[in-house]
């Protein structure tokens, strides 16, 4: 399901999962004010943003081949960008991309995805409301020979699946727009401004968009208005501030209810990071210390589904709080690890854009 892309994504992300089938159970939509509100969320959405943090990596794909683990380095990446819309402070905002690169990747395995979610609050600067806007190239393989087969017909028939959803949380409603959709230009990561406008108008314009709506008052549920990505870094912020663990946080996402839980943290004292680039036959090679590893579970209520990933933590200076590490295994036979990158300017050809 396209939820646990984003949990790669801080995840962010393993991208061999994709939109979980159908829509959330609830009762139809009217036309009227639940259309209105999914219009004024994507009117969020595309807002200019100005970034006050960004986080950029890069990638490991580790495959399983039946009895050992195959893996390359620096097939892919993304970035964390975290700030507020531009000439509005009450809207903050944090956004994610992550995937492979085709050009780099076995099999020219492109999988990838993006979600942006915007935090809207009062003038007393309580939340209020919250938006999700995620697209993502969807995949239905769950195997090696399963993703080769579905890279062989793509190839074959010049049609690529995509998807993207919209989903809305007040404090007395939830609601979601989801489309899947396909397209004749495989989009990849680089090209994310134009795969967003192309979802985007697919949200709006396609007729096979589906519009839910959670059971009963968001309210009642869980009094949270934020979502998945705002719900993650804080905890994360909490794991580097000694709460204690386990923490958990609900929040609502596809108009489902999902519980966020920060399991554990362990100290790292010293964690050393090598990655082998390919392009010009250099490497990142970073030693860290006094580092806490945090171990997250995710699971919501509807499906009684699971899943889990870890974040290791920078404790101190400038790295305090900073993800330096994420690891994420969708299922038995893929695996992700994304590698902070140094705080260099971005370079052309840095995977996406800011809006």
């Amino acid at each position: 399901m396209f939820h646990r892309f984003t949990i790669a994504v801080l995840l962010i992300t393993g991208f061999a999962t994709s939109l979980s089938p159908g829509m959330a159970a609830g009762a139809p939509v009217p036309v009227n004010s639940d259309e209105a509100a999914i219009q004024e969320a994507a009117s969020w959405i595309g807002r200019e943003n100005e970034v006050e943090t960004e986080y950029r990596y890069v990638m490991t794909c580790r495959v399983r081949f039946v009895f050992f683990w195959g893996g390359k380095d620096d097939v892919g990446g993304g970035y964390v960008h975290i700030g507020k819309a531009a000439g509005d402070e009450r809207q903050e905002m944090v956004q994610i991309l992550f995937g492979s690169d085709p050009a780099k990747a076995p099999l020219n395995i492109n999988r990838w995805g993006a979600g942006t979610e915007v935090l809207r609050t009062s003038d007393s600067g309580q939340p209020v409301a919250s938006a999700f806007f995620g697209f993502m190239k969807s995949s239905k393989g769950q195997s090696v020979l399963a993703m080769r087969s579905e890279l062989s017909k793509e190839k074959s028939n010049g049609t690529h699946l995509f998807e993207g959803i919209i989903s809305r949380v007040d404090q007395d409603r939830a609601l979601t727009a989801s489309v899947p959709y396909t397209s004749n230009q495989d989009f990849d990561f680089h090209q994310y401004g134009e795969a967003e406008k192309a979802a985007l108008h697919q949200l709006e314009n396609n007729p096979s968009r589906h519009i839910g709506q959670a059971n009963g008052g968001a309210g009642q549920a869980c009094p949270r208005v934020g979502e998945f990505l705002s719900t993650i870094l804080q905890l994360m912020s909490d794991a580097t501030s000694g709460h204690a663990s386990p923490e958990s946080l609900c929040y609502i996402y596809n108009a489902r209810h999902y519980t966020a839980t920060l399991v554990n943290v362990q100290q790292v004292q010293d964690k050393t990071v090598h990655v082998q680039f390919h392009a010009n036959g250099g490497s990142l090679d970073r030693a860290y210390r006094h580092l806490n590893n945090a171990h997250f579970e995710v699971y919501c209520q509807e499906t009684a589904t699971k899943s889990v990933f870890d974040i290791t933590l920078g404790t101190e200076g400038n790295i305090r709080g900073v993800p330096i590490q994420i690891n994420y295994q969708p299922n038995w036979w893929f695996q992700i690890v994304l590698n902070l990158l140094p705080n260099n300017p971005q370079q052309p050809g840095t995977p996406g854009q800011p809006h």
